[in-house]
């Protein structure tokens, strides 16, 4: 990077000549003609740390974009915070506090004319929507090979079932209402890019029907998954009277953690979900509902992006 140009020489060649020869034999330059060595070295030494800095959060990066979930996680809070900051900028306190910015710059700018206005941010405001508008779309997009792990997820259920009846079949309705959920969607969105027959979706209702009825199916897999988190609180309580030594007892906190962690997931997706399940909702506010999306996978996030840096 430092040799991406030719250095600074503001004096002509004669001029610099004319220098060296009533320089000779003086035992230093004069003074302001070069900077000293131990300053180079030291903004040297500033600009590797800060390489080395960048070079490591992006190689956590890397690593975090590795794996088809990392990659859903990232696009996805991108999107979600996208949408909050655009409501924010969007939201009266906001403004009135912008409105308060520009006319204390104005009491303070007397040059400024009187006819000026603030500058507008709605442009600024359009782009964080499109900014989240594309994140939602690069997900569609990805989702659509979305029925291959669900059918190992199935597979791998039925060929090795767990040990409890009542989980067995829960687990057995999610793959199921999943599929359904999965499957709709990937009509309904091959309709709107003219890959499906338009004509065949419209007969069934239209694209925005078989994206309600996916949604209700994704709804159902959240409706399951509280009985999940029921069933093995049930569990966890048996396995924790039989806890005798420490690897189980850490084994058992890494359970409690991560069905925390399932818990805050589906607390907050299910008021969304169940909102989206309705043609005009249930009065959910759309401008909470990208700020409450990102709170259902921060924790999940933070937990992938921590793995990054212990790897």
């Amino acid at each position: 990077m430092a040799d991406s140009g030719p250095s600074p020489d503001p004096s002509p060649p004669a001029v610099a000549a004319e220098h060296e020869k009533h320089g000779e034999g003086n035992p230093a330059s004069p003074a302001g003609t070069s900077p000293p060595v131990s300053s180079i070295n030291g903004a040297r030494r500033q600009l590797l740390a800060a390489l080395r800095t960048t070079d490591g959060t992006v190689d956590r990066l890397d690593r975090l974009m590795a794996t088809a979930a990392g990659q859903e996680r990232v696009l996805a809070v991108t999107g979600y915070l996208a949408h909050t900051l655009h409501h924010i900028l969007s939201s009266a306190p906001w403004i009135a506090f912008q409105t308060r910015l520009s006319l204390l710059a104005r009491l303070r700018n007397h040059s400024k004319s009187p006819n000026s206005k603030p500058t507008s941010s709605s442009s600024q405001k359009s782009r964080l929507l499109a900014l989240s508008s594309l994140m939602s779309e690069t997900r569609f997009t990805l989702r659509l090979l979305g029925l291959v792990p669900l059918w190992t997820w199935g597979s791998q259920t039925i060929k090795s079932p767990p040990s409890d009846r009542i989980l067995y079949i829960l687990t057995l309705l999610q793959v199921f209402v999943n599929i359904i959920y999965q499957a709709l969607e990937n009509v309904g969105y091959l309709a709107s890019k003219g890959v499906v027959s338009k004509r065949f979706v419209d007969r069934w209702g239209g694209i925005d029907k078989w994206y309600i009825w996916s949604t209700r199916a994704w709804f159902g897999h959240i409706f399951f998954q509280f009985f999940v988190l029921w069933r093995g609180t049930v569990l966890r309580k048996k396995k924790m009277a039989t806890a005798d030594s420490k690897e189980k007892r850490d084994a058992l906190k890494a359970e409690i953690r991560s069905w925390r962690k399932s818990l805050m997931n589906n607390v907050c997706w299910a008021p969304l979900c169940l909102h989206w399940c309705f043609e005009k909702g249930i009065g959910f506010p759309e401008h909470l509902t990208g700020f409450v999306s990102f709170l259902a996978g921060a924790w999940e996030f933070c937990d992938s992006w921590a793995a990054t840096g212990s790897s």
